[in-house]
């Protein structure tokens, strides 16, 4: 579900472009992305690492819970 951006950030999708105010997004996998791009089509060969201190999976940029 797509929703209108109230702050500017990156698009957490490959394209890596950013995401200005009043852009179309929405949540990919807890990343903020661009309404219009679609996830990678890569599979990830590992799994993704998790944070030792809030314990949850980390983001694509980065950003656990903490």
């Amino acid at each position: 579900m797509t929703f209108r951006a109230k702050y500017n950030g990156v698009c957490g999708n490959d394209c890596g472009d950013r995401i200005h105010e009043g852009d179309e997004v929405e949540y990919v996998e807890n990343v903020l992305a661009h309404g219009h791009c679609q996830p990678s089509d890569e599979d990830d060969p590992e799994p993704r690492p998790v944070c030792t201190t809030c314990w949850t999976t980390i983001a694509l940029n980065g950003a656990c819970l903490c």
